[in-house]
């Protein structure tokens, strides 16, 4: 049987750019917050718009997969970026809650797209499902610990952002 490998650009270019995230991230601690309101509502936007695509695509080549919550993440996604970039005393406020169920919804994503990627022949599928548990943990964490979270939101954000690229570039080959 024989597969057709096409290399994703897309998802490379998504991946790169959520590792520059966790870079920028780590770099300016003290005005982390405001760069984090405007690097992850630039993020969530493009992920979200790419997230919809992908659930288009899959669902074009292979009429039975199951997408639902590939396109749930990619509008969630979206919201998200406009209220960081949109409405920042909003998004100053409940950025806790909203990295926790942005880390919760996207690992369950991931999770319901490791057996498309196993079907398809890509032998990385558990390296998905292991980032995709850890993104989970991390938002229950933020969910039940606030003041820790707050404490740390900075590195987690750094952490989840380097994940998410380590992820994205994997899923581009």
């Amino acid at each position: 049987m024989s597969r057709t490998q096409r290399f994703d650009w897309l998802s490379l270019i998504i991946g790169i750019f959520s590792v520059v995230v966790g870079v920028q991230i780590l770099r300016n601690p003290v005005s982390g917050l405001i760069s984090i309101m405007i690097l992850l509502g630039a993020f969530s936007l493009v992920r979200g718009c790419y997230q919809l695509w992908l659930a288009a695509k899959i669902h074009q080549i292979m009429m039975r997969s199951r997408v639902g919550w590939l396109i749930f993440s990619g509008v969630i996604d979206i919201i998200l970026g406009l209220v960081f970039l949109f409405n920042f005393p909003l998004g100053l406020t409940t950025l806790i809650y909203i990295l926790a169920f942005w880390f919760i919804i996207d690992g369950v994503a991931e999770l319901s797209l490791a057996p498309i990627y196993r079907r398809v022949g890509k032998s990385y599928h558990w390296l998905i499902i292991i980032l995709a548990i850890l993104s989970i943990v991390a938002g229950i964490t933020l969910l039940f610990r606030p003041l820790i979270g707050g404490v740390l939101i900075v590195s987690l954000a750094a952490v989840y952002f380097f994940m998410a690229g380590i992820l994205e570039i994997i899923e581009a080959f």
